[in-house]
């Protein structure tokens, strides 16, 4: 049986398009022109790309970010890149946009080809430029809107999706337990995911903002029942109810979960994290808010 780490995954055009920000015609290009990347093919002639040839178009992409021309980039050692790199890392402050983008690279990397050791330094690395907060805005959520939660990509290995997302989470966990436990607010949030969600990075996050701002907080986490969330509401006396909703889900069946909420609850303020195309569909009450952006996210946990 072949280690885990061994496992290689096999990678579409269009998946490097979506890793990588660079349109799939521009990397056909680059493979004629300059034989940046070498597709390989499946017995039955189907082009792919495998983990080395993904980490070289990341490596590129941040180089791109820097000013670097590709007709220079593809004239350089892999040494010679990972070099450029490092020393761009080392650069002021000026540089901090390329920085993000660097970092977020070297994660996607890291992450999609089971590099925990190389995942955990460039993590160290955006937690020391930016803090936990600034580096979940800037670097980790740009990441999980690149890989996808919803995974719709077949070819991709969901395995890879739940390593970046459990290291993520573990990370989080940590900064969680490090904040002051000193509750400077009455403000009591429930927070939670439905049954069938189980996609818990985005409610860490809001747990770790809440608990920054001196809230308190009653963290239920994944995969929840209905009947033992109201339990929970009731008992604790809420003041404010937070839920993801990421996998897809019937229109009517998340209708009747916001009306269920509402009777069961009055006037309980209420807030669900959801697609803004998800949101645009549902009628929410009046007690009840949808967000759909990182900056609603930010002003309502405020």
């Amino acid at each position: 049986m072949r280690n885990f780490t061994q496992i290689m995954a096999r990678y579409k055009i269009a998946d490097l398009e979506n890793l990588s920000n660079i349109k799939a015609h521009t990397i056909r290009i680059w493979e004629q022109r300059y034989s940046l990347l070498n597709p390989l093919r499946t017995s039955t002639n189907i082009r792919y790309y495998d983990d080395k040839q993904l980490k070289k178009l990341l490596k590129v992409a941040s180089l791109l970010k820097f000013g670097l021309k590709i007709s220079a980039i593809s004239q350089m050692s892999e040494k010679a890149i990972n070099e450029k790199i490092e020393s761009i890392q080392l650069l002021n402050v000026q540089y901090n946009e390329v920085k993000e983008d660097i970092l977020i690279n070297q994660l996607i990397s890291s992450g999609l080809t089971y590099d925990e050791q190389s995942f955990e330094q460039v993590f160290s690395k955006a937690v020391m430029n930016f803090g936990l907060l600034d580096a979940y805005l800037k670097i980790f959520y740009p990441i999980l809107v690149r890989i996808g939660f919803l995974w719709s990509t077949s070819e991709l290995n969901p395995a890879q999706e739940h390593f970046i997302s459990n290291l993520l989470k573990k990370k989080i966990l940590s900064g969680i337990d490090a904040l002051d436990g000193n509750y400077q607010s009455k403000e009591k949030w429930v927070l939670f995911l439905p049954e069938n969600e189980d996609h818990e990075i985005g409610l860490l996050m809001a747990y770790y903002i809440l608990k920054s701002k001196g809230k308190q907080v009653i963290y239920l986490g994944s995969d929840v029942p209905f009947e033992n969330m109201i339990e929970v509401v009731s008992a604790v006396k809420a003041s404010k109810l937070l839920f993801f909703v990421v996998k897809n889900k019937p229109i009517e069946l998340l209708q009747t979960f916001l009306s269920g909420i509402n009777k069961s609850l009055n006037q309980l303020e209420t807030y669900m994290c959801c697609e803004k195309k998800v949101s645009e569909k549902l009628s929410f009450f009046d007690h009840q808010k949808p967000i759909s952006s990182i900056d609603e996210y930010m002003r309502y946990l405020a």
